[in-house]
């Protein structure tokens, strides 16, 4: 394909991705404006504005890969498969999912539940867990059955990992830094997140294209 071809077939692509890109910039600096932030706030990473170590935060780092790789799997899995009537509860489920990891994700990315949520809208922690149980638990029962055909026990352990993360720091530990083994069981649970749809979503693409 020429180049002029190439752009013909990317340029409405293109037009679409600047386009929001360009909104998240106008956003930023209307905030900037607004509230009298500094744009390279927003623009830099924490660990250059603040002269900290680069290792800062490494596990959150690394577990909010494993979320946005988890949604990817499920966005990816759905744009596949074929819309057909066989694949409507399929498709659904994998969008669903896509959803939910995306936003547990942003919760963990923009500490939703522990700042933004209490302290600018002025919910309390507890009634945002609230919210997200409830989300989790329409999540579960909706798509039951697509659950119960899977290998839910990995999904299972994820999500007890995960809940049982938000409770491992009141747990006296001989380490002085008490949330470490807070924020171990945490990765381990959005790795194994990850590992529930990685494989999920190959199995239902592997029996789709017949992948050996």
């Amino acid at each position: 394909m020429d180049i002029k071809s190439q752009l013909r077939v990317s340029a409405p692509v293109l037009v679409m991705v600047y386009a929001f890109t360009t909104a998240i910039l106008s956003i930023v600096i209307f905030l900037g404006i607004e509230h009298n932030i500094e744009l390279d706030h927003f623009t830099q990473d924490p660990a250059t504005i603040m002269s900290t170590p680069f290792y800062l935060g490494f596990f959150p780092y690394v577990g909010i890969l494993f979320w946005c790789a988890s949604a990817v799997i499920c966005f990816y899995t759905r744009a596949i498969l074929p819309e057909t009537t066989e694949n409507i509860r399929l498709r659904s489920f994998m969008l669903y999912s896509g959803l939910v990891t995306s936003l547990l994700m942003f919760d963990d990315l923009f500490l939703l539940h522990e700042l933004v949520l209490p302290e600018i809208f002025l919910l309390p922690e507890e009634v945002v867990y609230l919210i997200y149980l409830n989300i989790l638990l329409v999540y579960a029962v909706l798509f039951r059955a697509e659950i119960q055909q899977s290998e839910y026990i990995v999904l299972v352990i994820a999500a007890g990992m995960i809940g049982a993360s938000q409770f491992v720091d009141s747990i006296p530990m001989p380490l002085p830094e008490d949330s470490f083994l807070e924020d171990a069981v945490k990765l381990f649970g959005i790795v194994t997140w990850f590992t529930y749809f990685a494989r999920y979503g190959y199995t239902k693409l592997e029996a789709r294209f017949h992948v050996k």
